[in-house]
């Protein structure tokens, strides 16, 4: 064998190497995309099953519970997002939204269950974010279905102090004409209407005797 066979050969070489790299790549690659749709197709049935039978029944139970609160319309692009909102209202003073997602970790290894909790204006300490995660072949319902109540208990729990929060009601707190009490609109057991305004008693003995005598009451008012 001359000098430029000899070339010739090692080159061939090289040559078979690397294609032979590049085969093996590719066939990585299709098992690597074949693993994937698999696991993609995991996800969205266990997905799929959480939404219809976890989460979305506890957050209509939650909107049910509060007057002002709505779902939020979904689509294609929210399958695996359940969201409601909660109007500003004087009983709770807040423009708020609780949201629940679902979602594959990178590699595809995991389902991520993600919580969302957002109150504005923000006068209060709450939890705002949280996750738990599963392997995506070893999904407990029953293990996901605790830790969605204990955030929704942390929600109710964090909404529900609009109600007595000061910086939240400082609006809405009113005088009783009668015993001078301090009174919450939203919680005053009765309220009057005497000259173009409105009062509001503690209890309904107080607006009887305000009644009997408003301009004596109603005097101390102006």
């Amino acid at each position: 064998m001359n000098d430029l066979d000899r070339l010739e050969s090692r080159l061939d070489g090289m040559l078979r190497s690397v294609e032979e790299q590049r085969a093996q790549w590719q066939q990585h690659a299709h098992e690597r995309m074949r693993e994937n749709e698999e696991k993609s197709g995991c996800f969205n049935k266990v997905a799929v099953a959480l939404m219809a039978a976890v989460i979305r029944p506890r957050m209509e139970l939650v909107v049910r519970k509060f007057n002002n609160a709505s779902l939020v319309a979904g689509d294609a692009s929210t399958a695996y997002r359940c969201a409601c909102t909660f109007d500003h209202t004087t009983q709770f003073p807040a423009s708020t939204r609780l949201e629940f997602a679902v979602g594959p970790d990178d590699p595809l290894e995991h389902l991520v269950i993600s919580y969302h909790l957002e109150i504005l204006p923000v006068f209060i300490s709450f939890k705002g974010m949280d996750h738990i995660a599963f392997l995506l072949n070893a999904v407990d319902e029953k293990v996901a279905a605790a830790w969605i109540d204990d955030r929704l208990a942390d929600f109710a729990a964090a909404y529900l102090q609009l109600e007595t929060a000061k910086a939240y009601q400082e609006d809405n707190m009113e005088t009783d004409p009668v015993c001078g009490m301090p009174v919450n609109r939203n919680w005053a057991e009765a309220k009057m209407e005497y000259e173009g305004r409105t009062y509001y008693f503690c209890i309904e003995d107080c607006r009887r005797q305000f009644a009997a005598e408003p301009e004596r009451y109603a005097a101390k008012r102006r």
